[in-house]
């Protein structure tokens, strides 16, 4: 076989040699096998083979006509026998004259041109540069060689598209291509790391001179100063406060800035900035600033990247890890389809940090074996949200790499799809870790079994998606309330605590149907019809015994005893969303009507699921009834699955039988008219997590009444509770009270913490019941209270325990009850001695707001990104009215709500011209209306008789 590849390659036409599918047509093997057998043999690919004779003729023909168009040389190389291309023609020609001396008379525009674009050695090897990162790619080079110095460029995107690793690619072309020296400082700032101390974020980037605020005892240069003569990166620019914007574009403007402390802006630099920012450049920076940052570059995110650069990227992560392990790894073709096709919302960033956890989990299995084994990954090692969203079946045929039923990583020989470094390494090495914590572990004399257990539920933990993640989870909890109510979102959290001590479940899959579930039982209990046959289920099966459990705590909330049928179906989905329950096939789902109505439907519902299984049709009233029939036809087929199709109809798009529907389209198809969203939502439940038949869900759906999802009844809310319980309920369970006020910080001014003694533990909390909803025990022993969570104390410390009670809390407060009548706040309501500042002698805006926003976060009234959202508001426009200032953010930063007010001990200008001696500081909710209607009318009474607010009149309002 490679005497036959070097025999073909032999007697190739040299002007043309054979690429590796010409090859392999000829051997009749695969390309792949060509390639791999041409790297064994060390024969580069045939554009390589040629370029060596390619470039000696066109030095030929360029010598004594050097101004030869490349036009006219491409149609001379062609009629010579070489088939070439005029990109390539030109590509060629601008290497062949940047490693040509150039004249020394010529002048900096001119060399400038000689400095062509040279992919190979910047930009070609970043994975995306041929196709999805082209374009960004060529910007970026067009903005490190305009002359004189380049122009400031500014990358925006999701964050882990990779706007680090461009900027760090500008800053190599610009060494390679002699703009910038080769010892040329490449600067690196994230200006989020000191976004809630503006001032300290200014000194560290401009410096400061001795003076300058307390503990200034000399000069100190900044990194501006740094970064002269290279390229400063500005990371998370939009973090950066006004002023500091206002420096930066008086650097770009005229080379200048000043240092902390100085009037005026007498220091000089000359750099190149380029910044990036995960907002919008219109809504995040000031427009003076932006007008000055002439290159704004927007980068894809992963969802954008062909299946071949994703693939690519995932290799070079497996290789990666590889080489950090030192140990060979074998990796299933389930596990690279399964990374191939989940979803990934924080882009590369979120794909490296899964891939460490994949692998730490496959090496913590061998890592009590004494012989260096390979590290075998299999499906069961993926993290659980990969898990969930397993797609292997028919996945990329087409590509020759996803043929073999495993794939291996040898360290130090890496695949070819590997490409440059793209992502950081970890600042703590993952596997280190890993080995570490097994042997403290097996030191405690835990068994293997346990061992793995526990590692495995901390990895987790340790290297979930950050970011956003409490964001996103705090949003779905919210959606999720807005549904089915907050009572009934609690009693779900509890029963899946109690689950996954015995399962591991797809937490979000389940939480959303069984809440749905939950809220449709109790909506129509006692009458529980809806199944007329039992659901086949082995009662001494997990799944089972996990479902009795679990309506334990709905008996103990609710006061509802489940019949063994009801408990059947809780077990199903128990069972349906278990992380290693194989796929199978699933009932179809169409949503046909007039207008856009159905897109918006489907929408909600696959927001609402996080799966996207439902597909609408959208319909036009001058529709010919052919092409409707025939689009509906083209969706059944589309989404049939070999069980059968739903399709869900408005009044005017049910244009056919079910039997002709079938006949049309050669799908077993039923029909249910007068489409809600509510109906929507409920068939897709039933599809992706019930087993019942096509004809049992639809019998069960024209049954059931039409009612909105918001009548579930409501029960007289009481404060919550958590219970510490040790043996004597005194020392350890006060420690633990102690533990919880530090773990759960701000949210433990929501919650009442009882300490119980286990020997009394039973009496005590049936009077507890009467007046507190329990949410958990935490503590040393388990009580087995029925229907109430338990939290281990190593639950506790490793935070899994806290994260289940925060999210409990989110759930209790009270933003988040629609299920109730929301309280309307009234003024004396937001006003709390704590957040009262008088006489504050502070002498900048920046510094008021600063002060004002950390007293509302530390006394647990807003989230820690508020004062950012204020910094927001004041962008947009003035905050003051009648005399005093109100700054303020959006209602998503509340906590609970609050006014902190500042009393300055001298008048502030404001705004331009604007001087206040008062700031109101507003942290509400959208129940705060008639709060802000009162504070509107005592500001304008004051302005009304010509006199400033009253500070201790406003005070009074609280009495």
């Amino acid at each position: 076989m490679e005497e036959h590849i070097k025999q073909i390659i032999d007697q190739e036409d040299k002007k043309v040699p054979y690429t590796d599918e010409q090859i392999a047509r000829q051997m009749g093997i695969r390309r792949d096998e060509v390639t791999l057998l041409r790297h064994k043999l060390q024969i580069p690919d045939s554009r390589k083979r040629r370029q060596p004779l390619l470039l000696k003729e066109m030095e030929g023909l360029l010598q004594p006509t050097p101004n030869m168009t490349s036009r006219e040389l491409t149609s001379r190389l062609n009629d010579r026998g070489y088939d070439v291309s005029r990109f390539m023609v030109h590509q060629l020609r601008s290497k062949m004259e940047a490693f040509s001396e150039a004249p020394p008379n010529t002048d900096d525009r001119a060399r400038q041109k000689t400095r062509k674009i040279n992919q190979a050695v910047t930009f070609a090897s970043l994975i995306g540069a041929k196709s999805t990162l082209k374009s960004a790619i060529q910007q970026a080079q067009a903005a490190v060689l305009y002359p004189p110095h380049g122009l400031h460029t500014l990358f925006f995107g999701a964050t882990g598209v990779g706007k680090s690793r461009m900027a760090e690619a500008m800053y190599q072309f610009a060494v390679e291509q002699q703009v910038m020296k080769k010892n040329a400082p490449f600067v690196i700032f994230n200006c989020a790391d000191y976004a809630k101390n503006p001032q300290l974020l200014l000194s560290q980037l401009f410096g400061y001179v001795k003076g300058a605020f307390t503990g200034a005892q000399q000069d100190k240069l900044g990194l501006v100063d740094q970064a002269d003569g290279g390229i400063l990166f500005l990371d998370e620019i939009h973090r950066l406060p006004p002023e500091g914007q206002e420096n930066l574009f008086y650097l770009i403007d005229k080379g200048v800035y000043r240092r902390l402390g100085e009037v005026q802006f007498q220091q000089k630099a000359t750099i190149l900035i380029v910044g990036a920012t995960t907002e919008s450049p219109e809504s995040s920076l000031l427009l003076t600033l932006r007008r000055r940052i002439p290159m704004t570059i927007e980068l894809p995110s992963l969802s954008e990247w062909t299946q071949q650069e994703r693939l690519s990227l995932i290799f070079h992560f497996l290789n990666e890890e590889t080489d950090r392990i030192g140990r060979e790894v074998v990796v299933q073709k389930e596990v690279i389809a399964s990374l191939l096709t989940y979803e990934c919302p924080a882009n590369m960033g979120q794909l490296h940090s899964d891939i460490r956890v994949l692998l730490a989990k496959a090496f913590l299995k061998t890592i009590h074996q004494e012989e260096k084994t390979s590290v075998q990954v299999d499906r069961y090692d993926l993290p659980v949200h990969i898990a969930s969203h397993q797609q292997s079946t028919g996945l990329a045929p087409e590509l020759p790499m996803l043929k073999k039923n495993q794939f291996l990583f040898i360290p130090g020989q890496h695949s070819d799809l590997g490409g440059t470094e793209i992502v950081e390494d970890s600042p703590q090495h993952l596997y280190d870790w890993v080995v570490e914590r097994y042997q403290n572990l097996r030191n405690q004399g835990q068994s293997e079994e346990l061992i793995e257990l526990i590692v495995n539920k901390e990895l987790d933990t340790r290297m979930e998606p950050s970011t956003g993640e409490h964001e996103k989870r705090s949003l779905r909890l919210q959606q999720l309330v807005k549904l089915v109510g907050d009572q009934v979102v609690q009693a779900v959290e509890q029963m899946l605590w109690i689950a996954e001590r015995h399962m591991t479940l797809d937490y979000q899959r389940i939480s959303y149907a069984l809440a749905i579930h939950l809220h449709g039982l109790l909506d129509r209990w006692p009458d529980t019809k809806e199944m007329d046959s039992m659901i086949e289920t082995d009662h001494e099966s997990m799944e089972f015994k996990v479902a009795l459990e679990m309506a334990k705590v709905i008996q103990t909330s609710y006061g509802v005893e489940l019949p063994v049928k009801e408990v059947s179906i809780l077990a199903m989905y128990v069972k349906q969303c278990s992380i290693y329950t194989e796929p199978k096939p699933m009932i179809g789902v169409v949503v046909t009507s007039y207008g856009l109505v159905a897109k918006s439907m489907v929408d909600v519902a696959t927001r609402l699921f996080e799966r996207k299984h439902a597909l609408a049709v959208e319909l036009y009233w001058n529709d010919d009834q052919d092409v409707a029939v025939e689009r509906i036809c083209a969706m059944l087929q589309q989404v049939d699955q070999g069980e059968g199709v739903i399709l869900l109809a408005d009044m005017g798009s049910n244009l056919l039988s079910e039997q002709e529907w079938e006949r049309r389209s050669g799908v077993r198809v039923q029909v249910l008219p007068n489409v809600t969203t509510t109906l929507v939502i409920e068939v897709m439940r039933k599809c992706l997590y019930s087993s019942e038949s096509l004809q049992q869900i639809v019998d069960q759906m024209l049954r059931l009444p039409v009612k909105s999802l918001h009548s579930v009844q409501s029960f007289a809310p009481k404060p919550v509770a958590i219970v510490t319980i040790c043996i004597t309920g005194k020392g350890a369970a006060k420690r633990l009270d102690q533990l919880l006020q530090e773990k759960l910080e701000a949210a433990v001014e929501q919650v009442t913490i009882l300490n119980a003694s286990s020997l009394s533990i039973r009496k005590q909390y049936k009077e507890w019941l009467e007046k507190y909803h329990i949410f958990a025990v935490v503590g040393t022993v388990n009580p087995m209270l029925d229907g109430i969570p338990f939290i281990s104390i190593k639950e506790i410390v490793d935070e899994s325990g806290i994260s289940f009670m925060k999210r409990l809390l989110l759930v209790a407060n009270g933003t988040l009850q629609p299920s109730l009548v929301p309280r309307s706040h009234g003024l004396r309501d937001l006003l709390y001695p704590e957040l009262v500042c008088e006489n504050l002698e502070l002498s900048t805006k920046e510094e008021v707001i600063e002060c004002l926003a950390l007293r509302l976060r530390e006394h647990g009234f807003v989230e820690s990104d508020f004062v950012d959202k204020v910094w927001e508001r004041e962008k947009m426009g003035n905050t003051c009215l009648f005399g005093a200032a109100i700054p303020h953010a959006d209602t998503t930063q509340t906590i609970r709500p609050g006014i902190a007010i500042a009393n300055l001990a001298q008048p502030m200008e404001w705004e331009a011209g604007y001087f206040v001696c008062h700031v109101f500081m507003l942290a509400i909710t959208e129940t705060c209306q008639t709060a802000v209607e009162e504070l509107y009318h005592f500001l304008h009474e004051h302005e009304d008789a010509n006199e400033p607010p009253d500070l201790q009149a406003f005070m009074e309002l609280e009495m």
